[in-house]
């Protein structure tokens, strides 16, 4: 018998997506659905679910500014195929087609100033779901691209200058030389 309740002990696995229903639904806060507007803030939302209170809530602020970056700045890839081809003649003839599309983006942003304006937690079937809303103040997202242009433009100055004294040197052992 104590083996029977042993095995009846063991770790329970919690469903981590579990399908909406209605108490799901009615439950999403407002301003999730929402999201403020203000010129001077860029807003972000997100939810996430967990066995761990704490890693819902760790995965939805992640989840949240990953969206504020985006809205920042990405840089996306893509590669589209399209294939088409006819095989017969008039009435015996058959067209094939084909589409594929892959797109990659990818998102480097330091977010200095990003918050978390609020946070809903709700326990649901055996694990919780976290609603965040995020905000960074859009003068310091422009400040930090301010920064970062200022920074590129001064590595290129620097690499132009490297470049002259690089010819300069080259000249004069040319000079030199003769």
């Amino acid at each position: 018998a104590s083996i029977f309740v042993l095995v009846g002990c063991g770790s329970k696995t919690a469903n981590l997506t579990p399908s909406s229903n209605k108490e799901t639904v009615e439950s999403i806060p407002d301003w999730y659905l929402n999201p403020p507007s203000d010129p001077s803030y860029l807003f972000s939302v997100a939810a996430a679910t967990s066995r761990d209170v704490q890693m819902a809530s760790n995965k939805a602020k992640t989840a949240a500014r990953v969206d504020l970056a985006q809205q920042l700045e990405t840089k996306m890839n893509n590669l589209t195929k399209n294939f088409q081809e006819e095989v017969g003649e008039g009435d015996d003839s058959e067209l094939l087609q084909q589409f594929t599309s892959a797109t990659k983006s990818v998102t480097s942003q330091t977010l200095n100033g990003s918050r978390l304006d609020q946070q809903q937690i709700l326990p649901e079937r055996g694990i919780y779901r976290a609603y965040v809303l995020m905000s960074i103040p859009i003068g310091d997202a422009n400040r930090q691209l301010m920064q970062k242009i200022q920074e590129n433009k001064n590595l290129y100055t620097r690499f132009r200058a490297t470049e002259a004294f690089t010819e300069l040197d080259a000249e004069i052992k040319e000079l030199e030389n003769k």
